[in-house]
Parts: structure tokens; sequence; C-alpha cells
């Protein structure tokens, strides 16, 4: 716990807004689906998954409902989900959105999506495997990037990777992208 609070505090006095952000693809990432206010029909399914739920969600429904807009931001159309099978993830994000999940990492070739908790990597496999499965537009989303020293060492560990251009720390979630046309840059976001 103790951990966890030094941490927030860290991020909040490094994180910004979108007017610290110069880059055109993660400005209108953040304008158009981080801070979207909009309304969504998803929104009451999000939180009556939520109530139904026997154990506690691996995702606070703030981040939830992010989640559910990026799939339609990125049109997601194939996602790869290593998380624990009994969370409720999935079905989170499935709500009207027309995507395809798979739960196995040896399934396809490449994914428009993978989700992945930071505490389960050791358990599925290694970034590596994980960077072969994405294409140029794909997104790489980590859970619990602050949950313990450990996953914020791997965090930092995969930010150097040669491979990742774009890391977007919000966090309770880290995206990575591998954008060939886009410099190496890492923001810090309050989302």
């Amino acid at each position: 716990m103790r951990f966890n609070i030094k941490a927030y505090l860290r991020f909040l006095s490094k994180s910004t807004n979108q007017h610290g952000v110069h880059s055109p693809f993660v400005y209108n990432l953040v304008t158009k689906c981080f801070y979207n206010t909009e309304k969504r029909k998803a929104y009451k399914s999000i939180k009556s998954v939520y109530k139904k739920s026997d154990k506690k969600p691996s995702v606070r429904f703030h981040t939830a409902k992010l989640l559910n807009r990026i799939l339609p931001y990125f049109d997601i159309k194939t996602a790869l989900v290593l998380e624990d099978l009994s969370c409720v993830l999935s079905e989170i994000i499935s709500i009207e959105n027309l995507v395809l999940i798979d739960y196995n990492i040896q399934s396809k070739n490449s994914y428009d999506m993978i989700y992945l908790d930071l505490n389960q990597l050791q358990y599925h496999s290694n970034i590596e495997l994980l960077l072969s499965k994405t294409h140029n537009d794909s997104v790489i989303i980590l859970n619990s990037i602050y949950e313990s020293e450990a996953n914020t060492i791997l965090w930092k560990t995969i930010k150097e990777l040669t491979e990742v251009t774009v890391t977007i720390n919000t966090f309770y979630l880290g995206f990575v992208f591998v954008r060939n046309e886009q410099a190496k840059e890492h923001f810090t976001i309050r989302a």
C-alpha cells in the first residue's frame, strides 16, 4: 500500500493532460478517447456487470469505461486477453463492440489489441512473444503497472525495448505501441 501511494504521488508530479502532448497520434487518443465525456449506453451494462460479479473486477469502473472506448477508437477486431479467467474484463470490452477475443497466445499470428495483467506476464509468456503478435496499429494494454515494485521495473523494461516506440502511462494502465512511423516517446497522462 505504501508503495502505491508513493508511486501515485510521483505519477501526479510527472503527469500531464492533453496540453503537454506534442505527438498528433497521442494528442488525438487523449482528446478523442481518454477524455471523451460522451455518455455511452455501454456504461449501464458495464455497471451491471460490476454489480453481478462475485469477484472484484481487475480494473476500476472508470478504467473499464476507458477500455470499452478504446476498441471503437482503434477499430479493434481481434483481441488477446491474458488474465485470470474468473475476471469480467472480456465481458466489459465486448459490450457494444464486435471483437473476437482469444485467451491463448498461440491462436493467431497477430492481434489488434493485447490486454495483459503484468502480474500474469511470467505465467503466460515473455514480452518479446507478445510483441511478435502485434502489427503496426496494435495496442498492448498492461494492467497493474504500479501494483508492486517488480511490476514497475517490468514496465520500465518494456518502455526501453527497441521495438516499442510509444508508451502511455495512465497509472492504472500502460499503453504500448509499436508504430514504425513514430519516434520513440513516453507519455505520462492523467486519464
